[in-house]
């Protein structure tokens, strides 16, 4: 998140400028601007510079300190600080021209229910959003705020995933959250990163021979990865017959006690086609490719659980 003295900050950076002239500029103490800089610094959203004895702060070129230019020279008559700071950029993140009702928003936003619904009303306040058919829509002339929000939060999930392994790829990112692909592997569960996918399914039973890349999920909130999680997480991954067929076998071994409705949720979040993959396992068609023969998912289950738990 942006804190609203952050975002005053970057407001004061229309061109270079000393710590102390940031200082002077915002009545606040050198000692206290100069650890707001250096969290910009770290989110990547300023530079700075040593000259001499003084310190040379101005806006970075990452693509959201351009955006934020943008926004200041379009919409620098609305109050930003406000509007940008806090959980405010975490709905913006999400929301689009299309509206989403406020079970999906709070998905994917991690927003509570009570939050999101203040966020809403703040933002409804300055004019950025609609609402229509019980949903809530961002208004198109302020997309750029959108465009800001999503770069900011794709900077800092890049940024942590960077620190975490040199050489990860993101696969999936979201608001404080994100999938990332790396050749190292660290563990299973190292501060707030998780090995998850495939790899995971050994966890509940099913121990598969991994492809050589490791997949991390990270969140500040998850403790433990769920079945569920782990589930929806290979699939996003890599949805393909392999992948499918490992997860129907744990879909039918821990069948009972999987919680649809947060695995419907999580399908929601990432874009996973989860009710196409409980169908198949009611009997429903589906197209064949990339599902296996049900034939094949028997004959997994019984490997790894036996004959006599086969409940397909």
């Amino acid at each position: 998140m942006l804190s609203k003295i952050e975002v005053r900050i970057l407001l004061k950076l229309k061109g270079e400028k000393t710590i102390t002239e940031l200082a002077n500029a915002l009545s606040l103490s050198i000692y206290r601007t100069s650890i707001l800089v250096a969290s910009l610094e770290r989110k990547g959203l300023v530079r700075t510079e040593k000259r001499g004895k003084y310190k040379i702060v101005s806006l970075s070129e990452a693509k959201p300190a351009e955006l934020f230019r943008k926004l200041t020279s379009r919409f620098g008559h609305m109050p930003l600080d406000e509007i940008l700071s806090g959980r405010n950029l975490a709905l913006l993140a999400v929301l689009k021209r299309t509206p989403l009702s406020a079970h999906e928003l709070c998905i994917k936003s991690n927003l509570s229910r009570s939050t999101l619904y203040y966020v809403i009303d703040k933002l409804s306040d300055y004019g950025l959003i609609g609402k229509k058919d019980g949903g809530y829509f961002l208004m198109e002339r302020y997309e750029l705020f959108h465009g800001f929000a999503v770069e900011f939060y794709e900077l800092q999930n890049s940024i942590k995933a960077r620190k975490f392994s040199e050489d990860s790829a993101l696969i999936w990112g979201g608001v404080g959250e994100f999938i990332l692909s790396t050749g190292e592997y660290k563990g299973r569960d190292v501060g707030s990163f998780h090995l998850t996918g495939l790899e995971r399914f050994s966890d509940f039973g099913v121990d598969i021979i991994g492809t050589g890349r490791h997949h991390y999920y990270y969140s500040e909130k998850a403790k433990r990865l769920s079945l569920e999680e782990v589930i929806v997480h290979a699939l996003l991954i890599d949805f393909s017959p392999r992948t499918i067929l490992y997860s129907l076998v744990l879909l039918l071994a821990y069948k009972g006690r999987i919680n649809q409705k947060k695995l419907f949720n999580l399908g929601r979040k990432y874009g996973v086609s989860v009710s196409e993959l409980l169908g198949y396992l009611e009997g429903k068609e589906v197209k064949r490719y990339p599902y296996p023969p049900m034939d094949e998912v028997r004959e997994i289950f019984k490997m790894y659980f036996g004959e006599g738990k086969w409940a397909g």
